[in-house]
């Protein structure tokens, strides 16, 4: 896996952006309007707010991932997803991307979410990270352990 490179967003970004919002199913609105279905200028404004708000977000592209990450508190999103369209599979890519484009003392999650909560329309993963490379989360193992490493506490 090559190095991530950080993506100036542009004109273009931000119409595939619309693009893509505006591709969506009625029904995908009808989650965001409570249920209703709303009129054509209702999804327009709320599609130019998403764009709008999407404006400060960063993107990392490498050979194999692209990386949006949105920083806000307390913790940082970073949306994971392949080129290819396939599913992360490799739990070491996360961990080096999180590494490589946060830090590598910095802490990380993936949320199961509760099913009323649950985003699955393609293969992302999210992760959110605590923006203190000294901060640890109150659960997770005491030390490191690795496959031929010596122990580190």
């Amino acid at each position: 896996m090559s190095s991530f490179v950080k993506i100036s967003r542009d004109a273009t970004s931000a119409m595939v952006q619309r693009n893509a919002l505006l591709a969506q199913p009625w029904a995908f609105f009808r989650e965001i309007f409570d249920g209703r279905i709303p009129t054509m200028q209702e999804r327009l404004a709320w599609i130019e707010r998403q764009v709008l708000h999407s404006l400060s977000w960063e993107t990392y592209r490498n050979d194999v991932y692209l990386v949006v990450i949105e920083r806000s508190e307390p913790l940082t999103h970073l949306c994971i997803r392949r080129h290819d369209g396939q599913p992360c599979e490799n739990w070491e890519d996360q961990q080096q991307i999180k590494s490589e484009i946060i830090g590598p003392e910095n802490e990380a999650v993936e949320l199961f979410p509760a099913e009323s909560r649950l985003i699955d329309s393609t293969n992302e993963y999210h992760l959110w990270v605590h923006p203190s490379p000294g901060f640890r989360f109150p659960f997770g193992f005491p030390g490191r352990v690795c496959n031929g490493e010596a122990a580190h506490s």
